[in-house]
């Protein structure tokens, strides 16, 4: 089964709706609508604008079942052995397509020159200082992966290769091992799975995307919970899209009900819990946050940013979580920005481990475990398709 969303605008809800419903199907699912009215002497000569957002659920071939083993252990040491393999044959793959991009770029210039407008003398290394600073990445984050690079480059006379090389593997070695979602089915106690973060940086649409990764490709039993009984639309949103995987879902309206509301999900794997998507700056909220966090014992917690908010803000929306001592990133809106340094400055200021990214709205499609090697590449100026 798939999920996608569409969106529609018009000048009427008959419109819209009618709209939807011709390419959609009768099936077609309506999540939200708002009406905008223009402002200003715009509004005499412009009508309202509507617009739609809806969801259809399509067929999707289910993934064949795998032949179960009879010898678990030796199973799961084979699993891992392949995915060491695999780790290894996509780092060198990563690296030879970068050094082939790099020397493209590079021929016929020589690997040192002698320029006092330059920051570096090596050629390779000022390419790679300007495509950092132009994805936005801090100038003391730049200094660090290039730092002593210059002067091996004049001193000792590192080619080329040895210095992408070493440039690619710091930057891999900071973001570090990514530490996505992992769900025991043997596991006898529910493990809740909470998604904070501000307002607008899409925390229920991730929330979807991973419910149904974990209910069709992992096979395991998921129930949702939100807190977030501040907007309306978007605990409609999540009940729509547990309407479609099939799943429950309960609506927290205070701390009070958790212990209540929790036997629900007693035969579940897990539970995923939207949380209120409050404004950084709204500290009399935070507490309400404090208080389920402080009720759940087994428990992960996963900071939701927006790549296309401003890193100063980011900066603000980290701070103001800082009480949340234990918790991982997932990024969102890849598909909305042309930089990629607030990853590695989120990264290299808080140490906090990686786990996801999104770049669309497609669920479950537009999401995946985020790789150190992939970044990597585009952050050095390599071009590939994400």
């Amino acid at each position: 089964m798939k999920i996608k969303t569409y969106v529609y605008k018009g000048t009427s809800e008959t419109e819209v709706i009618a709209r939807a419903k011709a390419e959609l199907g009768e099936d077609a699912v309506i999540l939200t609508m708002k009406r905008t009215n223009h402002k200003g002497v715009m509004k005499l000569f412009k009508k309202p604008e509507v617009e739609l957002t809806a969801i259809k659920k399509t067929k999707k071939e289910e993934p064949k079942v795998q032949k179960v083993v009879e010898d678990r252990e030796s199973k799961e040491k084979i699993k891992q052995q392949e995915k060491v393999i695999r780790n290894l044959e996509d780092k060198l793959g990563s690296l030879e397509g970068l050094l082939n991009k790099v020397m493209d770029k590079l021929s016929d210039q020589p690997a040192v020159v002698h320029n006092t407008d330059r920051k570096y003398k090596s050629t390779i290394l000022q390419l790679f200082h300007d495509n950092l600073e132009k994805n936005e990445v801090e100038a003391v984050v730049i200094e660090n992966l290039l730092k002593g690079l210059d002067e091996e480059a004049v001193n000792s006379g590192k080619g080329i290769n040895q210095l992408v090389s070493i440039v690619y593997d710091r930057i891999v070695k900071l973001l570090g091992n990514p530490k996505p979602i992992e769900i025991d089915s043997d596991d006898d106690e529910t493990k809740y799975v909470l998604f904070i973060g501000p307002t607008g940086v899409g925390k229920t649409t991730t929330i979807a995307k991973v419910t149904a990764h974990f209910m069709l490709n992992e096979r395991k039993k998921v129930g949702l919970m939100t807190a977030d009984t501040y907007r309306i639309a978007a605990v409609d949103q999540l009940k729509k899209y547990a309407e479609i995987l099939g799943l429950g879902v309960e609506v927290l309206y205070s701390i009070d009900e958790f212990e209540e509301k929790k036997n629900t999900f007693s035969n579940c794997d897990a539970v995923l819990i939207d949380t209120a998507g409050r404004s950084h700056k709204n500290e009399q909220r935070f507490s309400e946050l404090s208080n389920l966090l402080n009720e759940i014992s087994k428990k992960e917690v996963y900071l939701v940013l927006s790549l296309s908010t401003k890193y100063k803000d980011i900066l603000d929306i980290i701070e103001s979580y800082s009480e949340v001592a234990d918790y991982k990133i997932i990024f969102t809106k890849q598909d909305e920005t042309t930089t990629l340094g607030t990853i590695i400055n989120v990264k290299h200021m808080t140490q906090k481990p990686l786990s996801y990214i999104t770049f669309g709205q497609n669920v479950p499609d537009d999401i995946e475990v985020l790789q150190p090697e992939k970044i990597a590449k585009l952050l050095l100026g390599s071009e590939i398709n994400v």
